[in-house]
């Protein structure tokens, strides 16, 4: 540039914040981690303070708006958590030099006032929410207290964390991604209120598919179109909201955009974008299937499996069969695979090939026993053993590639898994739950009860500690940092595949947080040593101690 020399040009506030080589020693380096780490736990008690404490069903009958959008906070915490995981997914090519650079920063940080002001902030939070949750008070002054105050403590508490300035700078540079980060929060809390809005037209077009479909296969059927029941007289059905299909659109569209981007250089684009519509048309269809075979099932074989274990299953069951039967197509479709097809680079690495279907067949096998037995369950899966048998064949057909993990327990993975527990054991809700499993039991002889118990520990305790281990912790965290998964090391950190293997591992649990949890601190004792066989360990000791506790106790809804 004409006139000015190379030596003139000085970085900006934002890039000096963010560049500055690090000049922290490595002992106040840790300081600084650990206080980072007390004060996300302390975060994370308020939150569940706040939501174990704190019911929201009893707004919904408040004549005020203001106050019934309250409701709602859930989903907006959901928002937020969408959010803060794509702005992660985002950033994470500088995920480490920001890390570096906050450590940086917050080590001569004044962090003491903003946690002070947070403080304040929370108990301001935590009396305007009894008022108004408890108190019989709606008034929009208390509305718009409430929510400055939630606003407020979440700055607080990031500014106790971080610098203003650090914080400005970083919103400056990643301001992209903080705006594709907003955006899919403010999607994740609209569907929500669309799917709610306009779920009536799919209910409709699902009710006169199923009646039509039932037409064929029975001479008599009831047809309420105003109320959206239909079915034959034996045996029939509402539409409800959650039964019309946007559901499963909505799962079925983030798998695929999760999947399309994963395997973004095996599949050819834009090509491969025809599998969302696709996808959406299938899973949609794939829930009339399911509705019409539930109506049929309930008039031909039984109510009760109808209302029970296939009911609640059957969603599942289709999921996994639209999810894998798209994935195949792509990779097997040639308007959807790359140049260079995952067969024959598979054809090149028969060792990485094996070893995936080692660490992932196992898993895969007790998920689809699962949701079988459960299936053609009501309210007691006396089908449970099948479960443990064909995973524990899927185990001893894969041994040979599971002799070359290290398998030397620890006290530290023994204790972190009694941590778990711990965990696990207070944010199970305190409802009656479980019933299904007792009287089943109460329905068998000593005998058979005390064999389906003792497959039942043993699945616990053995073969789903192995298997979603070797899935999880074997296989999906490394696959995450590379798709030639087999050259990552074991144990190897990043926050992508730490974070994403976690929120998986809890969603695939039901109980989110506590599943979520409990991820962390399995790959957390993989990180100590990079082997897998000290988060088997810590997970059995977790699965050991629940069973210890639902036989002593009889607290049957810890396995329900």
């Amino acid at each position: 540039m004409p006139g000015v020399s190379e030596s003139t040009v000085t970085p900006t506030p934002t890039l000096a914040v963010l560049n500055t080589p690090s000049t922290v020693a490595p002992a106040l380096s840790r300081r600084v981690l650990g206080r980072g780490a007390a004060l996300g736990a302390l975060f994370l008690t308020e939150l569940l303070a706040l939501t174990i404490r704190f019911d929201g069903e009893a707004l919904l009958a408040s004549p005020h708006w203001w106050t019934r959008d309250l409701v709602w906070a859930s989903v907006l915490l959901h928002g937020l958590l969408t959010s803060s995981a794509v702005f992660l997914l985002m950033v994470s090519p500088r995920l480490k030099p920001l890390a570096r650079s906050l450590v940086d920063q917050a080590a001569g940080h004044w962090w003491t006032p903003w946690l002070g002001l947070h403080l304040v902030a929370v108990a301001l939070l935590w009396q305007s929410t009894a008022s108004l949750f408890e108190g019989g008070s709606e008034s929009v002054a208390l509305v718009v207290t409430w929510t400055l105050a939630a606003t407020a403590a979440g700055l607080l508490g990031l500014f106790a964390v971080a610098p203003p300035r650090w914080c400005w700078a970083v919103a400056r540079r990643e301001v992209v991604a903080l705006l594709v980060a907003a955006t899919a929060g403010v999607a994740a809390v609209s569907s929500g209120r669309l799917a709610q809005e306009f779920w009536a037209p799919l209910a409709s077009a699902t009710f006169y598919l199923v009646r039509g479909l039932l037409g064929v296969l029975y001479s008599q059927t009831v047809s309420d179109p105003r109320h959206l029941i239909v079915g034959t007289p034996a045996f029939h059905v509402e539409i409800a909201p959650m039964c019309s299909g946007y559901e499963g659109v909505g799962l079925i569209l983030v798998f695929l955009s999760v999947y399309l981007w994963l395997f973004r250089r095996t599949l050819r684009f834009p090509q491969a974008l025809v599998l969302l519509p696709v996808g959406v048309v299938a899973i949609w269809s794939a829930n009339v299937v399911r509705i019409t075979a539930l109506v049929a099932i309930g008039t031909s074989v039984s109510p009760g499996v109808a209302e029970g274990g296939f009911h609640s299953q059957a969603g599942w069951l289709f999921f996994i069969a639209v999810s894998l039967g798209l994935m195949t197509a792509s990779h097997r479709v040639r308007l959807f695979a790359a140049a260079v097809p995952v067969s024959a680079e598979a054809r090149a690495r028969p060792e990485a090939t094996t070893e995936a279907a080692a660490l992932l067949a196992p898993v895969l096998v007790l998920l689809a026993s699962g949701m079988l037995t459960a299936a053609v369950a009501t309210e007691f899966d006396w089908l449970y053993p099948l479960r443990v048998v064909v995973t524990a064949a899927a185990l001893w057909h894969f041994r040979a590639t599971y002799r070359r993990l290290q398998w030397r327990p620890s006290w530290q993975s023994l204790a972190i898994g009694a941590a778990v527990f711990l965990v696990w054991l207070w944010l199970e809700p305190r409802a009656p739950g479980g019933a299904g499993i007792e009287t089943g039991l109460a329905r068998l002889s000593r005998g058979a009860a005390g064999l389906w118990l003792a497959f039942r520990v043993v699945g616990s305790v053995v073969t789903v500690p192995l298997a979603e281990e070797l899935a999880f912790r074997g296989y999906l965290i490394r696959r995450l940092i590379s798709p030639a998964f087999e050259t990552v090391r074991p144990g190897q950190f990043t926050w992508l595949s730490f974070l994403v293997s976690s929120v998986l591992f809890g969603l695939l649990h039901g109980r989110v947080l506590a599943g979520m949890l409990a991820g962390m601190a399995y790959a957390l004792i993989l990180y100590r040593r990079g082997q897998v066989g000290e988060a088997v360990y810590a997970h059995m000791t977790t699965n050991a101690l629940i069973a210890a506790h639902v036989l002593a106790f009889g607290r049957w809804s810890l396995w329900s």
